[in-house]
């Protein structure tokens, strides 16, 4: 039988000792992580006008837990169906971004682009990357492609109703195109006016560009060339002439566009919380914003507006109950959709908020609303985090804590009675 020296006795009640203060001491913390939906796993449903160069995509189940692009492209093409070589005339990129915590994201993405008046392609597809030019040796979008019958492309529907069609590309042209030298006109917001000069003819063709100022420039386009682009700066762009051997090809002035915002127009702001008393609803409209409404369509309960001036912030709150779901409609597009409340991990049992006044404009607060039957939309699109520290971890209370306490409290007894024992010289402890 060997003898355990005290010290060692000692050591080993003084750890245990130590080890259920730290355990009692510390506080225990629970990890809160929003839900979103994988980038492969994201649904969506489109609609599609190839002549007018329109499409939109709308997320079905997000939030996404990463970036997801989408692109809106016009080709210049020499026939109806699909022939090479293509160049880009005019292209819409957008993407949908994760949600951050506490803050909801765009459902609904909506594109534009110039079409050539002439043959064309006009392709939707999923991802950032497009192909210039579109050549016989080159890429090719293939299940890329938006209503794709396989591959990533698949994942998006048309919006029923909508009468568009699965496929999002399209081949052809309006009116009848002939061989000769053309001109496309694209003005932006800025005040120039981008021209591409395309030669459909069999043979190089010279163009002539003349406008205001003085401005003139020379450019010659060979057979099956790719087309030349050339801007008329806004100082310049009235009485744009261009003309290919003596033939005028185009005549015309800078002119608006349709989606130019002059003044650029402030993009509202809002975000969402769940508390143990209620989800609140905030948005702010910046100064340079649009006056704009909003209506919050609880499950249960009565359905509140709130209307923002430019530079005004307002929120609205709705009793915490389990299920509770808010619909969002009107004229945010970063809102819209439908917000679940979560119990934070902090919390037992929702308590009513404490009745409060609102603030004076330019921020308001609409206290939660009494519940009655009412009938929600559904399509999710927000990411609600629970609450708790910056760094995303909760508390944790209740049951967990009781039972920590008490493996703490015996570590404390066990520790104790060793450094008693360690104090009795003839005490041995056999291995």
């Amino acid at each position: 039988m060997r003898r355990t020296p005290r010290a060692v006795a000692l050591a080993a009640g003084l750890l245990l000792g130590l080890t259920g203060l730290v355990a009692l001491g510390s506080p225990a913390t629970a990890s809160a992580h929003p839900r979103c939906t994988p980038v492969a796993e994201a649904k969506y449903q489109h609609t599609f006008d190839g002549p007018g160069g329109t499409a939109t995509i709308e997320l079905l189940n997000g939030p996404l837990c990463g970036e997801q692009s989408f692109a809106l492209v016009a080709y210049t093409a020499p026939s109806a169906k699909f022939a090479t070589p293509q160049y880009v005339l005019d292209s819409s990129v957008k993407k949908f971004a994760p949600a951050a915590k506490g803050e909801l994201t765009v459902s609904k993405l909506d594109f534009k682009v110039e079409v050539p008046e002439c043959f064309t392609q006009v392709d939707f597809v999923f991802g950032d990357k497009i192909i210039d030019p579109l050549t016989d040796d080159s890429d090719r979008y293939n299940d890329r492609k938006v209503g794709s019958d396989r591959g990533e492309g698949s994942r998006s529907v048309p919006v029923p109703g909508s009468n568009s069609p699965r496929q999002a590309w399209y081949n052809g042209g309006a009116g009848t195109c002939v061989a000769e030298p053309v001109v496309e006109a694209l003005p932006d917001c800025e005040g120039n006016v981008q021209l591409t000069l395309i030669n459909r003819s069999t043979f190089s063709q010279p163009f002539v560009i003349t406008a205001d100022g003085g401005f003139t420039k020379s450019e010659t386009v060979k057979v099956r060339q790719e087309p030349v682009v050339v801007t008329v700066p806004a100082a310049n762009a009235k009485n744009i002439v261009v003309q290919s051997r003596g033939k005028e090809l185009y005549r015309g002035d800078w002119s608006k566009p349709a989606d130019c915002q002059v003044p650029e127009v402030g993009t509202p702001e809002a975000n969402v919380a769940s508390t143990c008393d209620a989800l609140t609803f905030t948005v702010k409209n910046p100064e340079n914003g649009a006056a704009l409404e909003a209506v919050f369509t609880p499950s249960t309960g009565t359905a509140q507006t709130l209307a923002l001036q430019p530079g005004q912030t307002k929120s609205v709150a709705f009793r915490a109950t389990e299920g509770l779901k808010v619909t969002v409609s009107g004229d945010l597009d970063v809102l819209n959709g439908e917000v679940a409340w979560e119990k934070p991990g902090d919390c037992d049992t929702p308590q009513p908020p404490a009745e409060t006044t609102a603030p004076p404009t330019p921020e308001e607060t609409t206290p939660p609303a009494e519940q009655s039957p009412s009938t929600p939309v559904t399509t999710a699109y927000t990411s609600v985090a629970d609450g708790g520290d910056d760094d995303g971890s909760l508390p944790l209370t209740g049951s967990a804590a009781a039972s920590i306490a008490g493996g703490a409290f015996l570590l404390l007894v066990v520790g104790g009675v060793l450094f008693f024992l360690a104090r009795r010289r003839k005490v041995d402890f056999t291995a």
